[in-house]
């Protein structure tokens, strides 16, 4: 799959296997600390994020407080969320799975 964002950058199976296995590894995260990780700018990864979502790979996280055991890469114990937090859906999940078994037999 090759979705094209406004920036001119191709979300190819390899940038969307980086983005969903942070959701993985994290559970629940914000655009600018998954830009961290993957190394890449908050305003597109933010884009990114949002035209996952509207694919239904990833869900929006209720809000309320948001407890480091969710978000692993939280520094305090609990937080009031002041972001919009994603974390993977069942069709997200599916998804990274495919695509892992995917990008491992190229």
């Amino acid at each position: 799959m090759v979705l094209k964002l406004s920036e001119n950058i191709e979300l190819t199976d390899d940038l969307i296997f980086r983005i969903l296995d942070h959701f993985r590894r994290f559970k629940t995260d914000y655009a600018k600390s998954v830009g961290r990780d993957i190394e890449m700018n908050k305003r597109i990864v933010c884009e990114i994020l949002k035209k996952l979502y509207k694919e239904g790979y990833l869900e929006k996280r209720p809000s309320g407080m948001l407890k480091r055991k969710e978000a692993k890469l939280k520094k305090r114990v609990t937080t009031e969320p002041h972001h919009t937090y994603y974390q993977l859906s069942e069709k997200g999940k599916k998804y990274l799975e495919a695509l892992s078994e995917k990008l491992k037999n190229k």
